[in-house]
């Protein structure tokens, strides 16, 4: 794997990140290690799923926004607010690969526009429904051997797509690629062999599918939507 584990120094300022359920358990911890190609973490809104792929991503050499490793057009062309965590953060494995893409649902829609401009005719994925630009650029992107941070990739895509993108993802590492993401997904999490590691606010765990919230809640609901729907509206 091009990651091996990450570790986070502590954070010498007076940041929000400091907050943030992952950021305190990883200050606390010597390093989190990745033990498979494909690394899903999940929580609950606020926990820093997002925070932490996006530092991830940003020390590997990604732009904040997303896009393709390493590639000129999309260094410094958008400029979204991104955590200063990627600064505190440190990585570890071998030579991080020549090819990879960071996938970040908030400014999918940005680098969307960098990819239009760069497309012969006939190619706009503006024209393009959501899901279908997300499938359309990881097709372009998700080959080969490569480092691939996704940031909630369900966004957008149908349930049908998000079987699509379990099926590519397995392919992908068969080839030898890596895979760092954050979602709310319990399809996504069906991704053989994935290392689920839940963030709350005790800390960091390696859980099983079975045992995930997301996988949890989602069946309850599909057992009994009526019921479900009942106790939630009181």
């Amino acid at each position: 794997m091009f990651i091996n584990s990450v570790r986070v120094e502590p954070i010498r300022e007076d940041s929000y990140i400091r907050q943030l359920p992952v950021v305190r358990h990883l200050e606390e911890f010597e390093a989190l290690k990745f033990t498979s190609p494909v690394t899903c973490f999940v929580g609950d809104n606020g926990s820093g799923k997002s925070t932490l792929v996006e530092a991830i991503a940003i020390a590997a050499g990604f732009d904040a926004a997303g896009g393709p490793l390493r590639d000129r057009e999309f260094r410094g062309v958008i400029h979204p607010t991104h955590s200063p965590l990627s600064r505190w953060i440190h990585l570890r494995g071998g030579d991080i690969p020549l090819r990879g893409y960071f996938l970040r649902a908030e400014t999918h829609y940005d680098t969307v526009t960098i990819h239009d401009r760069q497309a012969e005719a006939g190619e706009l994925r503006h024209e393009m429904s959501h899901g279908e630009s997300v499938m359309s650029v990881l097709g372009d992107h998700v080959e080969g051997a490569g480092l691939y941070i996704f940031d909630e990739p369900e966004s957008g895509l149908s349930v049908v797509r998000q079987m699509a993108l379990v099926a590519e993802i397995h392919q992908a590492v068969k080839r030898g690629a890596q895979f760092i993401i954050a979602t709310h997904s319990p399809i996504i999490l069906a991704i053989p062999d994935a290392a689920i590691v839940d963030i709350t606010d005790h800390g960091l765990e390696e859980t099983v599918y079975e045992e995930a919230e997301a996988v949890i809640a989602t069946r309850e609901f599909l057992e009994d939507p009526q019921g479900t729907i009942r106790y939630i509206l009181g």
